[in-house]
């Protein structure tokens, strides 16, 4: 029974944390073969990749490193050898098989042995610490722009394997530095290039991690039996599987063929690792136990994150089971307006290597339809300047259209036009895309272009005050929402694994024509993004890749899914307005653009005075969704009191101004809120109230510390005159029952108007 490895499966344990897939690296073809589990053997294109990248470097290094011969793959035992006595010339060797004779003092007794290990680069170099003795580092080439916490134990691993070879060859005047590296893709340059990046990083946690591994974990999971028809591997899909050889192995438990009670219940979107073993424990293995668990938020011996998400996770198994969407226990939504005349929908494909944008989409939709064919941009290569020229194409159409419809509502205003104001609004599916594209933007803030277009998006905002003022009653304007979270808030759908684009628009919208149905070269099992093969080869120029124009064809396909999608919630979200529970709740007005700044000439001071807007808004957005979650969310996670009984009230401590004295359920004792809080509001739960920004003045509120302070179950709360004053709060004296109080974080800014205020004097000094 095999039970060998190498450094490839350390990094896939500190990658995956799968234990099925480091149990199947350990077993021999035969063992596997008798369960039995098909391996995908084809070489992935991040693989190719990553060789070639690789090679690039190690050619460009020339005399420098010592090379295996044509005919072999890896260094030779002798010239190994000679290279770690320092017998030879070169500063660097290339392909070291680090492969002790004797099992590792690291592995003795756990009947575990090593593979090969092949070590992209090794440099010999005089050590600085330690006169008249070499130094080794260890050096791993990574086709990616960022090197992680996987990629560093892989180095710490060969770390541990060098020490025992050193040990073995008696090597005295050798040591191996503290300090590993990983060359990677340069941030000016592409995979294609042999241009890199040296990121230097302390081995000493790293080694930790690897040591505790090899000790504890992998022991346990070598243990794990495998034979005909036996496999007690736990395992767990999720999005990172689609990387993984024994993916199609894995996804036979959550088969469509499959009843769908009977599936894994890693078919249920938005379960985790842990969640899934603690289910597991609970004798919960299969979607129909799931679903017919109710209860299970008090079951004990649950973690605090998977009690408060149980009640979600027990809904999104009953639609699986029951092939049919469900709504969640959340209400309503503060993530997207319910009336939309104009729909600007952006569609951003990312290179994962490059960090580059692989594609980028835009359709401006009107009462329903597209006003023209899409704008879709492939840039040609993954150069910055592609991307950039990706970037002004497409958002400076999305600019054009926003201007159009600001001089529309603006005629309309002003009473040129009798036509009826238009409502817009910017989606996106996915949050990443979200993400990806102000990562984009922000690598190319030196355009100006890109910086006169950033101050556009930021115009977003309507014409009103940077920062309201005590006194301010408007509502304010959100400027896109990201599809998949509305979604995932308000309904629970039957889909496998994740929220994607092609599963959640054919289960909502069913066999309509505007459901993402992707050619077999786009299709992914859990995302409908393009995949690192089609971008890859569309990058490398393969021959069996898909076509500029068949991407295109896809990314209009998504973006038409999109529409989709917004139609059928705001269809959902009028039906259930009809029945006086709207679903979207957040308030928008006719487009207009910021009227102040002027992108034509902007400053540095512009773009510092943007970013303090959107910071700004970032919270209130943030507040605003925290807010829109039922109340039982909202308390658990600590950020309410909720159910709080009215007991007494006397004058406050500053003019005009009154306490009031709360009875606190045992339920909500935990709130982490306490008297250094500014951003306080007591209400009565409606969401008409606590939804509404320019109704917190009227029910601010702060925590008070008596002296002597109260029992536990006891909370005291202070009302300015002014907010005790305003008709709201009298409204919420005379309605509100006594045990139907809740104190919440709402958000109060008062340092971004001062920053504004501050910014706009120093341009004004600027230009005297």
């Amino acid at each position: 029974m095999a039970k060998g490895f190498s450094a490839t499966t350390v990094k896939s344990w500190f990658q995956y944390r799968c234990e099925r897939k480091v149990r199947y690296e350990l077993s021999s073809d035969e063992e596997l073969a008798s369960v039995p589990i098909v391996k995908d053997i084809r070489e992935q294109s991040w693989a190719i990749l990553g060789k070639k990248f690789e090679d690039g470097i190690v050619e460009a290094l020339g005399s420098a490193v010592l090379k295996p011969r044509r005919d072999e793959k890896i260094l030779s035992e002798a010239l190994s050898a000679a290279f770690l006595r320092g017998l030879r010339p070169e500063r660097y060797a290339a392909q070291v098989n680090l492969f002790p004779k004797n099992t590792p003092s690291f592995l003795r007794d756990t009947g575990l042995f090593l593979n090969r290990n092949i070590s992209d680069l090794l440099r010999i170099e005089p050590s600085i610490s330690h006169s008249g003795s070499s130094e080794l580092t260890i050096i791993d080439i990574k086709a990616t722009r960022r090197a992680t916490a996987f990629h560093k134990t892989q180095v710490a691993f060969y770390v541990r394997v060098l020490e025992e070879v050193i040990r073995e060859m008696k090597i005295p005047k050798l040591t191996v530095s503290d300090h590993g590296e990983i060359w990677r893709i340069a941030e000016h340059s592409t995979a294609e290039s042999s241009d890199y990046e040296v990121e230097r990083f302390a081995l000493t946690p790293y080694l930790r991690l690897v040591d505790d591994f090899c000790a504890n974990v992998l022991p346990d999971i070598a243990m794990k039996e495998l034979g005909n028809g036996i496999d007690e591997t736990f395992f767990h899909l999720y999005f990172k599987c689609e990387q993984c050889s024994y993916l199609e192995h894995c996804r036979r438990s959550i088969s469509p063929e499959k009843d769908p009670a009977t599936r894994d219940v890693s078919a249920v979107a938005g379960l985790t690792h842990e969640a899934k073993r603690t289910l597991n424990k609970h004798r919960i293995f299969r979607v129909g136990q799931l679903a017919a668990a109710e209860g299970l938020s008090r079951t004990p011996g649950l973690s605090w994150s998977l009690s408060k998400r149980a009640p979600l996770l027990v809904t999104r198994a009953k639609s699986l089971a029951g092939n049919k969407v469900l709504r969640t226990e959340d209400e309503h939504t503060y993530l997207m307006p319910g009336k939309i005349d104009c729909a600007l929908i952006i569609n951003v494909d990312h290179d994962p290597v490059d960090d580059r944008i692989a594609a980028l989409g835009y359709t401006r939709i009107e009462n329903g339809k597209p006003i023209r064919s899409p704008s879709i941009v492939i840039p040609k290569t993954g150069s910055l300047d592609d991307e950039c020229e990706a970037l002004i194409a497409v958002l400076g159409e999305l600019i054009l259209d926003l201007t159009q419809i600001d001089d529309h509502n603006l005629a309309v205003e002003e009473g040129r036009s009798q036509a009826d104001p238009l409502y817009a609004h910017i989606f996106l599916y996915e949050p990443s895309e979200a993400i990806n594209l102000q990562a984009a933007i922000g690598r190319h803030l030196d355009s100006d272009a890109i910086r006169n277009g950033l101050l556009h998006l930021v115009r977003l905002f309507p014409p009103e005050d940077v920062v309201p003022e005590p006194e301010f009653r408007g509502v304010h304007h959100l400027p896109a929402t990201a599809l998949r979270s509305v979604i995932e808030q308000l309904y629970a759908l039957p889909v496998a694994v994740s929220y994607d684009l092609r599963q959640v628009s054919q289960a909502a919208l069913g066999s309509d024509g505007h459901a993402y149905a992707p050619e077999a070269d786009f299709e992914r099992p859990f995302s409908s993004l393009l995949s690192i093969e089609v971008i890859r080869g569309l990058r490398e120029k393969a021959q069996k890749a898909p076509s500029r124009d068949a991407i295109i064809k896809d990314v209009t396909s998504r973006l038409m899914a999109t529409q989709g999608l917004i139609a059928w919630l705001v269809e959902e979200d009028r039906k259930a307005t009809k029945n006086g529970a709207p679903l979207l709740r957040l308030a928008k007005r006719p487009f207009r653009f910021q009227a102040s700044f002027d992108p034509l000439n902007a400053i540095d001071l512009d773009v510092l005075l943007a970013c303090e807007l959107l910071e700004n808004r970032a919270g209130l957005l943030e507040a605003l969704v925290n807010l829109a979650k039922p109340f039982q969310r909202r308390r658990d996670a600590g950020r309410s009191l909720a159910r709080l009984r009215r007991d007494r009230d006397f004058k406050g401590g500053q003019w005009g101004s009154r306490r009031f004295i709360f009875q606190i359920p045992s339920e909500s004792r935990d709130a982490e809120l306490t008297a250094g809080d500014m951003d306080l509001i007591l209400h009565n739960d409606a969401p008409d109230l606590r939804l509404n920004p320019a109704m917190w003045q009227d029910i601010s509120c702060r925590i008070v510390d008596l002296d002597p302070p109260l029992p536990s179950h006891q909370i005291c709360v202070e009302i300015r005159k002014q907010a005790l004053d305003s008709q709201t709060f009298q409204a919420l004296l005379d309605r509100t029952a006594d045990d139907g109080w809740f104190i919440d974080k709402a958000f109060f800014d008062v340092n971004s108007q001062r920053a504004a205020s501050f910014i706009s004097y120093l341009g004004q000094e600027a230009s005297a």
